[in-house]
């Protein structure tokens, strides 16, 4: 990255106020920007979503992006990642994107040790189709898909990860006002 080069790109942001994915979308460009002043060039950077709110964030920065169907970012993370081992891939998914539809792929590049960062957003709730329950949902979660309240407990991804032999794990909470 060039001095003063900026990751904006003409995207209008359609984030809801106050959502975390802000927090995120501000913490991965202050990562780029390290990640230049050590000599990697954002060409060098792909970033992989897959399909949700958390998804957008490939819109909004100005860097090679590809984004996946849903549960599929892994798989299209990893072939980039096998196809051009010298690039950084990080992968942004939801909860219900890995969790739900793509956790087998989870587990198996966990298990592969292979060299790509996911990063994933756990609001423990399909936020774009406006509230139905995602295998993290809390035990008795209201939402449109269960008016009643889920009636299954949540699954634990870190236990999970921690078991397929994922190499490094970090959790983090988004506090919003």
């Amino acid at each position: 990255m060039t001095e003063g080069q900026d990751l904006k790109t003409y995207a209008k942001n359609t984030w809801c106020p106050g959502c975390g994915d802000f927090a995120i979308l501000n913490a991965i460009k202050a990562v780029l920007r390290d990640l230049s002043e050590e000599g990697v060039p954002v060409e060098d950077v792909v970033l992989v979503s897959g399909i949700g709110c958390h998804a957008k964030i490939v819109d909004y920065i100005n860097i090679n992006s590809f984004y996946s169907i849903h549960g599929r970012v892994v798989p299209v993370a990893e072939g980039i990642k096998l196809a051009k081992p010298n690039l950084k891939v990080i992968g942004f998914a939801g909860d219900g994107d890995t969790y739900g539809e793509g956790l087998e792929h989870l587990i198996f590049a966990a298990k592969r040790n292979i060299d790509i960062t996911m990063i994933i957003y756990n609001n423990r709730v399909y936020g774009l189709t406006t509230g139905q329950f995602t295998p993290t949902s809390p035990l008795g979660f209201k939402g449109r898909s269960t008016p009643k309240g889920n009636l299954e407990l949540p699954i634990n991804p870190l236990e999970i990860m921690l078991s397929s032999g994922a190499t490094f794990i970090g959790r983090g909470d988004i506090l919003t006002d």
